[in-house]
């Protein structure tokens, strides 16, 4: 989706320094994590459990740091402050004001950045300060235009028009509708779409109409497939479970949890992760990839059922706790029976 350059009747006012106050001196707590294995021999799914935050804080995961990322940051909202992990705390807002950091210079890091209904501004961290916007918009920042770089944006629900800066005006939505843009077609832009809690359905600019989702489903749009585009997936409280369309649903959450998806592990894929108000804490998941035990060479003592790893034929009648050999590949007749559950892998961890 492209878009042509139009005036969209919102004041704009000079770029000038924002002068919100210093960085204050408090954080949130300690940290803790756990690990578990799959079944798989070559990943293995890893979970954390990391308290990073207080019951009021919003969630403002982003790559602040440039390294590909997301770091783990709050913003909050009754005393104006941003709590980034692994780097600073820094005042920058007030109360009333929304959060909406992005990427808007292009250096690969997302900048603070806030939207004041108040007054319809944006105050961007190092940046500047602008109006774009009014009491009641829904601020929606994206790579619309395909720079490498995020504009501002918000979406009008009383008249179902997006404004998006330095383009154009556009009727994509109705009152009521929750904003998900994102990059579903694999061109490096965002795209409008709405997802629309009355009937489960998203409605992206350039696409069909596309029923997933029921109602009380949270959109969370995020490439989980691998595909280098956005899946459409909702998070449904109810029960805990993402459904990733043209994907798999994995359950990771519990009902007032917000689903924060992105790349916290470093890797290519996108992390489940939420974060429960009730008691600041940060739940990631993500799937990592384990180096294998090199397989030694055949020789006649190794079972061929056990391609993997070299585990002498019966007799004796070996168990899993008689062996070194975890999440191998079991195949054929497995005359030790390392396989109880026929999927191809023995003695899983």
């Amino acid at each position: 989706m492209r878009f042509r350059s139009a005036a969209l009747g919102l004041a704009v006012v000079a770029t000038a320094a924002v002068g919100l106050t210093a960085p204050a001196e408090a954080g949130p707590s300690t940290t803790t994590a756990s690990t578990a294995s799959t079944a798989a021999a070559a990943t293995k799914v890893v979970s954390s459990a990391i308290r990073w935050g207080q019951n009021g804080d919003i969630p403002v995961a982003r790559n602040y740091v440039g390294d590909s990322r997301y770091e783990l940051a709050v913003f909050r909202p009754s005393n104006g402050t941003w709590y980034l992990r692994g780097g600073s705390t820094i005042k920058f807002g007030q109360a009333g004001d929304i959060p909406v950091p992005a990427d808007f210079t292009g250096d690969g890091r997302a900048e603070l950045a806030v939207f004041r209904p108040s007054n319809g501004y944006w105050y961007v961290r190092n940046v500047g300060q602008f109006v774009w916007g009014q009491r009641g918009d829904v601020p929606a920042p994206a790579n619309y235009v395909g720079d490498s770089r995020a504009e501002a944006a918000v979406f009008r629900p009383s008249t179902g028009r997006w404004f998006i800066r330095g383009a154009a005006q556009i009727a994509w939505g109705v009152n009521g509708d929750v904003v998900a843009p994102a990059d579903y077609v694999g061109d490096s832009h965002a795209d409008l779409a709405v997802f629309r809690p009355s009937t489960g359905r998203w409605f992206i600019r350039g696409a069909s109409q596309l029923p997933w989702g029921v109602r009380g489903d949270v959109p969370a749009p995020a490439n989980f497939v691998g595909n280098g585009k956005a899946d459409l997936t909702v998070f449904r409280p109810s029960t805990g479970a993402w459904h990733v369309r043209g994907g798999s649903t994995t359950t990771w959450g519990r009902s007032g949890d917000r689903p924060q998806p992105g790349n916290y592990a470093g890797t290519t894929a996108t992390d489940h992760t939420v974060f429960r108000p009730t008691n600041g804490t940060w739940y990631l998941r993500y799937v990592v990839q384990t180096t294998p035990p090199t397989p030694p060479p055949t020789t006649p003592n190794c079972d061929p059922s056990y391609p993997t790893a070299c585990i002498k034929p019966p007799p004796p009648d070996l168990d899993c706790g008689d062996i070194p050999y975890r999440n191998f590949r079991v195949i054929g007749a497995d005359p030790h029976r390392f396989d109880s559950d026929n999927d191809g892998i023995g003695c899983e961890s």
